[in-house]
Parts: C-alpha cells; structure tokens; sequence
C-alpha cells in the first residue's frame, strides 16, 4: 500500500476537511519557522564552541522532526501525534536554554499546538508554552519585554486561530448555501419545465376536446338526422341503397377518428388524474412534496365526493401543487393540510400550513415577477374556472390559501369527455 508524503493533504486526521486558505496558512508557517531557525543556527556563532555545537545540533533536530512531521502528521493516530508534539516541545525548551532566540520558535509550536488538538487542549498547550518561556527567563531576571512578549505572541496566535476558523466556517457554509441554491435552481427549473408542459398537453387536451371531439360529434348527429330525413321521402330500397351507403361510410369514419381524438385527450390529460381520483392525485402529489424536506402534510376530503370534470379537476391539482410548493419553499412550515370539500353547487380548495406567513398586502405591491408570481399563476387558473383565489395570512401566524370553483349540480354526468355518438343503436 502506497503511503502519500503530501504535506498538504484533502483530509486532516479526524475526518476534518481542509480548506485551501489552511494551505496558505501553513505555507505561511513554514516560512515563519523557516526564518526562526536560521535565526537560531546563527545565533551560535555567539557562544562557546561546545555549546554553540550542541545549539546547531538542538536547530537541526527541530527543522528535521518539524518539516517531516507535518509531511505525515495528518495521516497519523492521536498519540502519535501528541508524542511528536512532546518531542518538539522538549527540543524547543532545550534550545531555548542554550540560545536566547531559540525562545521565538514558539511561534511555531502555538500553530501546531491548535493545529493538531483543534480544542481546549490546544489553548492549554499554548498557555503552558507561554509560561515555560517566561519562566526559563527567571534566572536573568524578568523584564516586562520578557513577559509581554510570549503573552502578547499567545494572544496574537489565538486571535489568528479564531479568526481563520470562523472565516473557514463562513466560507463552508457559502460554499453549502451556493450548493444548495444551485441544486434548488435545477429543481426550480425542472419543475417549471414539468408544469410548463403539463399545461400545454392540458391546453392542447382542451382545444382538441372542443373543436375536433365536438365537431365529430356534430358530424355523426347530423349523418344519424340526414339518413332519417331520407327514409322519410319515401324512395325504394335502390334508391336509398347508394346514399345510406355512403352515410354509413361517413358515420364509421367519424366515429373511428373521434375515438382517436379521445385516446389522444386522454393521453393528454395529467397523468395523476387518468386513472385515479383527485384525492388520490393529491396524496401522491403531497407525498413527493413531503419526502423533500421536512414537512409533514395531510389531505382531506369533506362532503359528498364526485366525479367533476376534467378541465376543474386539474386546476384543483395544479393550484394545490402550487400552494404546497410556496409552503415547501417558503413556508419554513412543520405541517400542511390540503382539504378539498365538495359542496352542492361548488368545490373548494384549501391549503393551510402553520409557517412564517407574511402580508399578502405587501406582497400584492410588489412588481411582477418578485415574489407572486406563484399566487398570480394561481388566481388565473381559478379564473380560467370562473372561481376564486383568497388568501390569508400574518407574519408569525402561518397561511391559508383557499380556491371555490363553481361546479353545477350534474356536473358528475358531465364529467366524461364525450357521450358516444348519439344514434338509435347508442352509438
């Protein structure tokens, strides 16, 4: 097994992630350490060759076990770690005996202490540090230099620390926020996509219903009245065997090509609705909005449910779609209800959650486009049913949106696209 010596790698021990300013940061050390040991080894040329000697020898053990513990530290166990820190710090302490400027090399031991035990551990380390140069001080004697030097290095050291791990706390949670808007972007735009065409098969369902659908009915009624006319003007059977020929040719012909615009109206409408109730429709629709973030919601209906024709039944699901998706959203709600409740001469829609609200007033002001364009896509699709959107809502006191569409009494009987061509055999 390969074992990498990259002083910088992706993962520091712990599982915590580096980020690339800690690069810097640590480059910067390694330059910061790099100069305090040049200033050691050449501090020896002042002192008696034996003690200068054992001071180059205290130097070079630094720079080698400093330079290739942090090549390998991050790789390392906790208390290889910890017994490679111990070992710089007695080398530290003995340089610092034989060389006053072997005291500054605890610049670099601050870093390393808050590096390797990123926790109180750290701090303690750092305000013994402090201490035990103070202290090796003492027998020279103590001046004030000598003492604010190491505490103010201490607190300088600490503030860089703090500083540096909330500016790399700030920046992780940018890099997630950016992350999480670009991933709500996709899904936003998805979505738009999803209802976009959803709204065009409806548009196209509707437009095929009332011309194509509605004039091949026409069509077959007005052949089924044309052969009875005909009977009725008293010909033989020859006489009439020519025309009703080609009246039953054009009747089978309109009935073929209104039971294809049928299947294509079908295939055309929304698919929570082709085979299942809107209750069902709803339950699935609120099922995916709850499995994407942490919301609980519950459908219900209220009254005598029916069957209400297809144009009503689709405005319901989209409008509901986009009421629990501004809930979703928006909302920072715990719980959502969507009651639908079918009433003699209407059904109504409402969707009630206990988030933020907000003042539907100010929203109103707002130019288009910032901020209601989901309610204006709403009361249109209401309108296009002759019904109505209200909204209700107070800052800190949750939303109520609620949608009646009229609906006439025998709209259940209507509900279907199409009768079959109305003829004496029930064509």
């Amino acid at each position: 097994m390969e074992t990498s010596l990259d002083p910088r790698p992706d993962i520091e021990k712990f599982g915590r992630t580096r980020a690339p300013d800690e690069d810097a940061l640590i480059d910067g050390v390694h330059i910061l350490t790099t100069i305090l040991l040049i200033a050691t080894l050449v501090s020896s040329v002042n002192l008696p060759f034996g003690e200068a000697a054992l001071n180059l020898l205290l130097g070079s053990g630094f720079a080698v076990l400093y330079f290739y513990g942090t090549a390998l530290q991050p790789g390392w166990r906790e208390g290889t770690s910890l017994a490679w820190l111990l070992s710089l710090t007695m080398l530290w302490v003995l340089a610092m005996l034989m060389s006053p400027v072997g005291i500054y090399l605890v610049f670099s031991l601050f870093f390393l202490y808050l590096r390797v035990m990123d926790d109180v551990r750290g701090v303690v380390a750092v305000v013994a540090a402090t201490a035990a140069s103070i202290l090796t001080q003492v027998p020279g004697g103590l001046t004030v230099g000598g003492v604010m030097g190491p505490a103010v290095s201490a607190a300088v050291v600490l503030a860089i620390h703090y500083a540096f791990r909330t500016l790399v706390r700030i920046n992780r949670e940018r890099e997630e926020l950016i992350t999480q808007l670009m991933d709500t972007r996709l899904q936003l735009a998805e979505t738009e996509r999803a209802a976009g065409v959803t709204e065009e098969r409806q548009r196209l369902a509707h437009e095929i219903h009332d011309t194509v659908a509605q004039g091949l009915s026409s069509i077959q009624m007005l052949l089924h009245s044309a052969e009875r006319d005909l009977q009725r003007l008293g010909l033989s059977e020859e006489e009439l065997a020519g025309p009703t020929r080609f009246i039953d040719l054009a009747r089978t012909t309109a009935k073929d090509n209104l039971g294809e615009a049928r299947a294509m109206i079908a295939a055309l409408q929304p698919a929570s609705l082709s085979e299942t109730s809107l209750e069902s429709a709803l339950e699935r629709m609120a099922a995916g909005f709850a499995a994407a973030g942490d919301l609980r919601i519950e459908v219900g209906v209220e009254g005598a449910e029916r069957q209400l024709p297809m144009k009503t039944e689709a405005a319901l699901l989209r409008i509901a779609q986009g009421a629990v998706g501004n809930v979703a959203k928006h909302a920072e709600a715990s719980r959502c209800r969507v009651t639908v409740t079918y009433e003699a001469d209407e059904v109504r829609l409402d969707v009630v959650d206990n988030g933020r609200g907000f003042d539907p007033a100010a929203v109103a002001e707002q130019p288009a486009g910032l901020g209601h364009v989901g309610l204006d896509a709403m009361r249109r699709r209401a309108a296009e049913q002759g019904g109505a959107v209200e909204v209700e809502s107070t800052p800190g006191h949750g939303t109520a949106v609620s949608v009646a569409i009229p609906v006439p009494a025998d709209a259940g009987a209507a509900a279907t696209l199409e009768p079959e061509t109305p003829t004496e055999e029930g064509v």
